[in-house]
Order: C-alpha cells, then structure tokens, then sequence
C-alpha cells in the first residue's frame, strides 16, 4: 500500500510539472484581451528541442527556449506569457508616470475586472533578496486575510508560504501600447483604492485599517480587497 501510494505521489508530482513547462505567449496588451495565445513551440520554429524554461534573473523572472531568437522575442517583444496555469508580463515597456518600473524582465500578474492585468511589481533590492534564497517563484498562495507568495520548490508543485507579497505592490494595466510601444500603468496606492471602494465602505474600511502606509498599499493587502471586491477571481492566485 505504502509503495502504491508513493508510486501515484510521483505521477502527480511529475505532471504537475509537465504542466509547468506548457509556455504560451502574446506580443499586446490587445492580444491579451482577445485571448490570442501563442505557443512558444511556434516561436522557435523548431530549431530547438528544448521545453521553455522559466528562470530566476538579476531583477526577477526570465524563459529560456534553447534559441537564441526566439529567447529575444521573449525578452524584449513579447508582453506576457502564460507559464502553466501562471501569467507574467513583461516590465520592459510598463512606465508609471512617466517612469519605468523597479523590475525590468517579467514579474507575475493576474486577470483583474474581466480584461484588465493586475502586475505584482517589487521593489529591486527585495527581487534581490529573493532571487538570493536560489528559489523559484512558481505562484500565489491565498490564506485570507493574509496573503502570501508561493515557491515551487525544484518544479515539484510543492508550495511554500512566506510574506514577499508584503514587498510588492499592485498596478493595473488597462489600455493598449503608447505611440512609443509604452504601457500606461496605474499604481494601485491610496488614491486609487479610496476611488474604487467609494461605494463600498465596508472593504474601505477594512483597506484602511493597514495603519503603516506601505503595509497598507502592498500586495499583501491589496488583494484580498480585489477578490473579496470581486474583481479578481478567488482562484486565480493560488
């Protein structure tokens, strides 16, 4: 019995991370809302027999395909790729006023309000410190009202909790490319929350009683109010 259970432990373990390595990708914002996905496989055309990889860099989150050219269409042409079941878009071209973010390669997001994106941006020196630990960040994990990143210890699907989200801060994106190929993004600080939960005192109430003013604005706060507020589904960051 004990061996049997091992053995079906091993196949769960093993096509999850089969399930990791599925990479699609999509070159807009408006590609991204028409659900024009495609396979990374297609980007390299075949020169390559290598899965795609999702990597750990000097700022945050980088894929390698095995090919050179398909590598740079990646990095910097592509706006997002679906890693498994995850969505990352690329910081490359996302400005906030006017400026770019901390994080220049990918960082993890999520659908918000049906076609928007929801970024999950940190600070550099907290990227560092994470990228330091060896460990790759393979998604969210959910224990409201606490929040807190999952890693995917060696791709084996097993996740562990730890408070990194409390590091990072939310920005929407909502509307195609610049003439100068930017994104527009909006961070999601106070003014932002006070204007979305205008008609909903209860979660305004339950955002603002973060008294520290950073701990209020991070991630770790943020969205649980987006899901108990409807506008990121419950199981979308897992």
């Amino acid at each position: 019995m004990e061996k049997k259970s091992f053995v079906l432990a091993l196949m769960l373990c093993l096509a999850i991370a089969s399930q990791a390595q599925v990479a699609k990708y999509c070159m807009s914002y408006s590609d991204f809302v028409s659900g024009n996905w495609k396979s990374v496989d297609d980007l390299t055309q075949g020169r390559t027999k290598q899965a795609c990889q999702m990597k750990s860099g000097d700022n945050y989150y980088y894929f390698r395909t095995g090919d050179k050219d398909a590598d740079q269409v990646l990095k910097k042409d592509a706006f997002a790729v679906m890693y498994g079941d995850h969505m990352y878009v690329n910081c490359r071209n996302l400005r906030n006023n006017d400026c770019p973010l901390d994080v220049s390669s990918y960082t993890q997001a999520v659908r918000f309000d049906k076609n928007k994106i929801c970024v999950l941006a940190y600070k550099t020196d907290d990227a560092s410190l994470l990228l330091g630990a060896g460990l790759l960040i393979g998604g969210l994990v959910v224990d409201n009202p606490v929040v807190s990143l999952g890693m995917d210890v060696a791709g084996t699907g097993c996740w562990i909790g730890n408070d990194f989200l409390s590091k990072t801060n939310c920005y929407l994106v909502d509307s195609n490319a610049t003439g100068k190929g930017t994104y527009n993004v909006t961070r999601m600080n106070d003014k932002y929350m006070e204007q979305l939960l205008s008609h909903d005192a209860r979660l305004l109430e339950k955002y603002n009683a973060i008294h520290n003013k950073r701990d209020r604005q991070s991630s770790a706060n943020v969205l649980p109010i987006l899901m108990e507020k409807g506008l990121i589904a419950s199981n979308a960051i897992r």
